[in-house]
This record gives structure tokens, sequence and C-alpha cells, in this order.
């Protein structure tokens, strides 16, 4: 084998190598683990209706929770909270205080949803996507209410972690809801990449192109798409972005760049002291549900 086939040889196996490389970093992106709902609404002394709804476009049949308030009314009168879990997790999130969270808001005389995003808790699916498809299945819960005679001004959306980065781009976008908290919302995709391959091995950040080309070719994220930042550019949803000032999976630069977003519109910022990724509501829940309850009041009709 002469120099010019060596070459060759060495040029095909070093682009396989990066290809395959690639398409195991994209694989990731896909990778979502299932935790079983041990707990339901009745855990908390809430009543609560079981529903399913098909997620926008792909038709999941997605699985949820409706809680009305004590109030006797129809749900088209009623003003309602979505939940939306974060990534690997499910409706009934026992790490956010999701039921007990949930009581709080049915307290204040709030309907609230929880559904179980795909391929997570009793939602079909075996895929994530980094919140990419995820919000066909925000779509299709805000959808169901939708179809109960609720219209958007009395519905607003309070996502946790990737919950709150696809409440962000669903609704800065679409006029489907009134206002959202975002909780521990990351601003980027592409930058929380870029975090993570720099933390690890610095040599990673090479096949960050091939990574993309791969989620793309084989899985159709684009991954630039999922931007909650780019997505409030030019909105005037009323945002309440909360975010823990000890949160290490989404560090700090993160609610700078979503609190510039927002400046100039109608948005709230609320940096909570001692408290790390999605821990807010339980340092300091009375608070937290407070300030919830109070930016919904005002937001929603």
């Amino acid at each position: 084998m002469n120099w010019r086939q060596r070459a060759i040889v060495a040029a095909g196996a070093a682009a396989g190598a990066y290809a395959a490389v690639s398409a195991v970093m994209a694989r990731g992106l896909t990778v979502s683990r299932r935790l079983p709902v041990l707990d339901t609404p009745e855990a908390v002394g809430l009543e609560y209706e079981d529903v399913t709804f098909p997620s926008q476009g792909d038709n999941l049949s997605l699985a949820g929770w409706l809680i009305r308030p004590e109030s006797k009314l129809n749900d088209a009168a009623i003003r309602w909270i979505v939940m939306v879990h974060g990534h690997g997790s499910h409706r009934a999130d026992p790490a956010v205080g999701a039921l007990p969270l949930a009581r709080d808001l049915v307290k204040g005389g709030f309907g609230v949803m929880l559904f179980d995003l795909r391929a997570c808790g009793l939602s079909p699916g075996s895929r994530a996507s980094a919140g990419y498809y995820e919000r066909r299945d925000l779509v299709g819960a805000l959808d169901f209410l939708a179809g109960r005679g609720v219209p958007p001004s009395r519905i607003g959306v309070l996502g946790f972690s990737l919950g709150g980065t696809i409440a962000l781009m669903v609704c800065a976008r679409q006029k489907r809801a009134a206002a959202v908290v975002a909780d521990s919302a990351f601003a980027g995709l592409s930058l929380s990449i870029e975090q993570g391959v720099s933390g690890r091995l610095g040599i990673l950040k090479a096949f960050q192109p091939g990574m993309r080309f791969m989620a793309k070719a084989l899985y159709g994220i684009d991954i630039s798409e999922v931007s909650p930042m780019h997505a409030l550019a030019g909105s005037n949803l009323p945002v309440l972005l909360i975010h823990g000032e000890l949160d290490e999976m989404v560090p700090m630069v993160h609610f700078r760049l979503l609190s510039r977003a927002l400046e100039g519109g109608p948005g709230e910022v609320w940096l909570v002291p001692a408290a790390g990724h999605v821990e807010s509501y339980r340092e300091r829940p009375d608070e937290y549900a407070r300030r919830v309850l109070g930016f919904f009041e005002t937001a929603l009709e």
C-alpha cells in the first residue's frame, strides 16, 4: 500500500470515527429515564380527573390530570395553570414539590393541569428531544383546554427546567396562553451543550458541528431552534423568571440571558438565594406560591 492509499484509509477511518462519536453525542439528546408516577393529587387532598389528549402533529396520547378549584364553575370559566415538568421527570415530580404546589395554586382559586411529556411517566414514546418535539406536547395540552372552551387569556403555564424552556418557546410565539412562569429554564440548547462539553473533555468541542448534523439527520432535531432566548426577542408575553442562586445544572448565565431578553417587555425576575436547581418552591414555599399566584392574578383575565 503506497502513501496515497494509506492517507485515504486514514482519512476514511478518521471520518468514520468522527461520525460515530457525533452520532453517540446526538443520541444523548434523546435519552430519557422513565420514572414511575407514585402519587396522585389525592395525596395532597385534591380531587382530580384523569385525562388523555393528543400531542400536536404526531398525535401521541399523553396522560394528564385536571384539578378544579372548589368553586363550581364550568371549565371555560376557570383560570387554568398548566404545569410542565422537567427532563426525565413526570407530572407529580417530588423534587419540585409539584403536588403541594398544585394544592397551593388550587387554594388560590386556579384550576391546574399536570401532564407527562412524551417518554415520561405514563405518556408513550421512547425518545426525548431536549425540548424540540416536546413543544408539541405542551401545544396539545393547551389545545385540550381550548377544546373545553377555555380562552387563551385564561391560561397560564408554569414550567420547571426543560418545562420552563418549552413554555417560553411555545407561548412567546403562539397565542395559546397569556403568561408564563419559567423556573430554572435554560436560555438555549446550544449553550447548554457547549457548557456540558467544556466541563468534561475539551476534545469533544470538535464534535459539536457533527453532533448538530447527526441530531438533524438521525432524529430531526434542530438544536438551534431550542432557544427561548431567541423566542422571547420582540415578544410581549408576560413572564416571571425564577432561578436558584446555587443552580449548578443550569448556570446563572442562562438566567442573565433570559432576563436580558425580557428587557423592555412585561417581565419579572426572582433570583432565590440558597436554592439549587428547581429547589425554589421547596426552599421558600409560601413566598413562591404568593409570587406565582400574584403574577397569574394580574396576567390572566
